[in-house]
């Protein structure tokens, strides 16, 4: 009998310490948000836009979990401040960024996937500590209202973002205001300047699927997304929109599509083709105003080199030289 009783309260003990894992194991939420992109928006301020709506409806639901936690441990906390908790708990696992266009504007779908571990944080003592929430929930709303301010905030001129003053391709600075296409290139050339090169290609490949982007604006997407596939030594996709870009019927007046020869040629000399590299830098430079001196350098070091595997290959050496070293076998 006795053992019996000591079975039923050992059973007793295992169930009750399960349920307590079970109340205590991160609950995981899943949350989308939806943003239909503006005149006035950037892709980015898009995407942050999708995603705050993500978080929020992410932590609506974490806080109806923490609702029914603070129930089960008989903790009296108002609705507010079960929001403040739910945000202070709420971890983001994995996200995902889908753009859509839709007519002839972009939108953009954020899918998180959180967690709500309330091991991360003693509900019990915030609900005793009145002060401590009211601390989170003005840190709560001071970043809601610097996100609120990003995304009210204009857009913002061509060479104005956080780029050189010259900008990147050589393009002479807009006094106008930007159309939205030159505000996608802009971005994507601070994307590219930020090592975002995944980014770019993800956005530039939006942009190529819209069959009314034609002429020079097609032609510098390409080029754009090039460069980004070059930065990342994808080397044959690069070319590959380097040919794209040629192939589309251009001027260079509008933007610097000439730049795929340079980029093109440097890929060549990495390659060790120096003739052809020599080719494709000098159409650059033909094409520049004649002031990038990257460009002069790169196309100087490839001339030398084309010239010495012209001399070697007119001697027959293979590039070897002779430094007066006899051999003694």
């Amino acid at each position: 009998m006795v053992k019996q009783i000591l079975r039923m309260i050992l059973c007793a003990l295992i169930l009750i310490g399960a349920a307590n894992v079970a109340v205590a194991s991160p609950e995981i939420i899943e949350a989308d948000g939806v943003y239909m992109m503006g005149d006035n928006d950037t892709l980015k301020s898009a995407r942050d836009a999708a995603r705050s709506e993500a978080m929020r409806s992410a932590t609506e639901q974490a806080g109806v979990y923490i609702e029914s936690y603070s129930e089960t441990q008989d903790y009296t906390l108002t609705r507010d401040e079960i929001r403040t908790v739910a945000a202070a708990v709420l971890r983001v696992l994995h996200e995902d960024v889908t753009p859509e266009l839709v007519g002839d504007a972009w939108r953009y779908r954020v899918h998180l996937v959180c967690s709500v571990d309330t091991e991360g944080i003693d509900l019990k003592a915030l609900a005793e500590n009145k002060a401590e929430l009211r601390r989170l929930t003005q840190e709560r709303d001071a970043l809601q209202r610097e996100n609120d301010n990003l995304r009210s905030r204009p857009a913002m001129p061509h060479g104005a973002i956080l780029i050189p003053p010259v900008p990147v391709y050589g393009e002479a600075s807009r006094s106008r205001a930007p159309t939205p296409i030159e505000t996608i290139f802009a971005d994507v050339e601070a994307m590219i300047l930020r090592g975002e090169n995944e980014h770019a290609i993800a956005d530039i490949s939006l942009l190529l699927e819209d069959p009314s982007i034609t002429g020079d604006a097609r032609a510098y997407a390409y080029v754009l997304r090039g460069r980004a596939y070059y930065e990342r030594h994808a080397n044959a996709l690069a070319q590959a929109d380097f040919t794209a870009a040629e192939r589309t019927p251009h001027t260079n007046s509008s933007y610097p599509i000439w730049r795929l020869y340079q980029y093109r040629g440097m890929i060549s000399y990495d390659a060790g083709r120096y003739e052809d590299a020599v080719n494709d830098l000098v159409s650059a430079w033909d094409a520049s105003d004649k002031t990038d001196n990257d460009l002069w350098m790169t196309l100087r070091r490839a001339e030398r080199r084309a010239e010495q595997e012209r001399r070697h290959r007119e001697r027959g050496d293979g590039g070897a030289r002779s430094w007066g070293v006899v051999v003694v076998p």
